[in-house]
């Protein structure tokens, strides 16, 4: 018999269909929340009869939410699909376990980016000032944050650890793997890339990836946290094993030019997305190193920076001229169709993309924040299907040269107001306040001795890790309150 709290994401999982009709990229991130919790909570021990009588009444209190399921809407809604990487697993398999186990392909519907972003306005034009935003779950909201302000929330106790085995190169890319506290990796200029562990005292390297004949430019975790892809000014895409360090394969770029940036297919890992240094985007099927017939585009640059939104139908991809370019992707064949460019700033680099389908509970608007090399830390609205940008706001930082990255905070805000994250030239970390008018900046982190070039945070923002261009990572730790 399965464990209780496997039980209560089953009862989730099965009525998540109903949840958001018109917005099913919330679905995929509740029932992930849903399971990360729920995993925690299982091991604080609790007794098992009032998890029992917890499960008994989510059951009923769903049913009268959304009304009993037929069995025929219980199949389709079922389970939720395990995000292990397999490497043996094609774009046209997957498509056939996807179709087989759901009856039907799941689509975001026509304007739904659109509607979001209208309903979202609607709300903020009516609410008074500095009042939270009227929603249902608002004050509920508050009630799980407590008082506590967002500046109070994203105060820092000072650094937890700072590693520097690449000093010297600059580390242009770090991030936490998903939906974990402890690991942490990192690329840098001198060829390698390193696995850390946050979780040993003291925090220590627990595997150096080496290989690459060149710098390291960009990686990627894949969802299970098994596998991580690099790329390299070498002309190669690698594919490693994050437990023991080996390389899986190498795949060769067929113009031998430069790689810049890569990114995972979000709904299928098998597939990743390869900007190069001659303009080209590819997607590349890393089950078989081969590309993918349909998956390649041109931009007007070199490629930088590239994002998908949250279910995977849209990428954006920013190159080295100051456009950013959305394409449309095909979940059955991976092929890839341009839909809209914009202009941001002719000759300045798009050195970071990172798109949230919402940034807090009371602020749905589907969002991009880009880094130009403009001193400026733009936020955009997505405006439809097409990925069509509207410049929401932007916010001053010191970056005219440097490929400096940002980040959304990874969880939703319980109140009023929402940050963002960004490196800096001056050597510091900026925390910004999406929703304020006025004084946007929550907190500055000072600590490096060069441009600050990333950020992350990992899943439960407890640390924050921070990287620059004299190769030294620095652990950030919250206050807990």
């Amino acid at each position: 018999m399965a464990a209780v709290w496997q039980q209560v994401l089953a009862v989730d999982a099965r009525y998540n269909a109903y949840r958001t009709p018109t917005f099913p990229q919330f679905r995929t991130q509740y029932i992930r929340r849903r399971s990360q919790l729920l995993r925690e909570n299982a091991k604080c021990g609790f007794e098992p009869g009032l998890r029992r009588q917890y499960l008994r009444l989510r059951s009923q209190l769903l049913a009268q939410r959304y009304g009993p399921l037929s069995e025929q809407s219980s199949f389709r809604a079922s389970s939720v699909r395990s995000s292990r990487t397999t490497l043996d697993l094609g774009v046209s398999d997957l498509e056939k376990e996807t179709q087989g186990a759901r009856g039907h392909r799941r689509s975001v519907s026509r304007g739904s980016y659109q509607l979001q972003a209208q309903m979202n306005r609607a709300v903020y034009d009516e609410r008074p000032p500095g009042s939270l935003v009227p929603t249902s779950v608002a004050e509920a909201s508050r009630a799980m944050a407590g008082d506590t302000t967002l500046s109070e929330n994203y105060a820092f106790a000072g650094m937890h650890h700072i590693f520097d085995q690449h000093v010297d190169s600059a580390v242009p890319r770090l991030q936490f793997a998903n939906d974990d506290k402890h690991l942490l990796a990192c690329c840098s200029l001198d060829g390698t890339l390193s696995i850390m562990t946050l979780s040993s005292s003291p925090p220590r390297v627990k595997v150096s990836l080496k290989g690459h004949g060149g710098p390291v430019t960009d990686f990627a975790w894949s969802l299970s946290n098994d596998i991580i892809v690099s790329t390299s000014l070498d002309g190669t895409l690698r594919i490693w094993n994050t437990e023991d360090g080996r390389c899986i394969r190498e795949v060769r770029d067929p113009e031998s030019s430069e790689l810049l940036c890569c990114t995972f297919q979000p709904m299928n890992n098998n597939l990743t997305v390869v900007g190069n240094s001659k303009h080209h985007l590819q997607v590349v099927n890393i089950s078989t190193g081969k590309k993918v017939k349909g998956g390649s585009s041109k931009l007007t640059g070199r490629v930088l920076s590239l994002s998908f939104d949250a279910p995977g139908r849209i990428l954006w991809a920013g190159d080295d001229r100051g456009s950013i370019f959305s394409f449309l992707f095909d979940m059955a064949t991976g092929k890839l169709t341009k839909a809209k460019r914009l202009v941001v700033s002719e000759g300045s680099s798009i050195c970071s993309i990172s798109a949230r389908s919402w940034i807090s509970r009371e602020a749905r608007d589907p969002s991009l924040l880009v880094n130009a090399c403009v001193n400026k830390l733009l936020l955009y609205r997505v405006a439809d299907n097409d990925g069509t940008l509207q410049l929401k706001r932007s916010f001053p930082i010191q970056q005219g040269s440097q490929l400096v990255h940002s980040i959304f905070c990874p969880l939703m805000s319980f109140r009023q107001g929402a940050c963002v994250v960004t490196g800096s030239e001056d050597g510091c970390v900026y925390f910004f306040d999406v929703e304020r008018n006025t004084k946007a900046i929550v907190n500055k982190l000072q600590g490096h001795g060069g441009p600050v070039l990333d950020v992350s945070f990992n899943c439960d923002e407890s640390l924050l890790a921070s990287a620059d261009s004299t190769g030294m990572v620095i652990i950030w730790r919250r206050e807990q309150k």
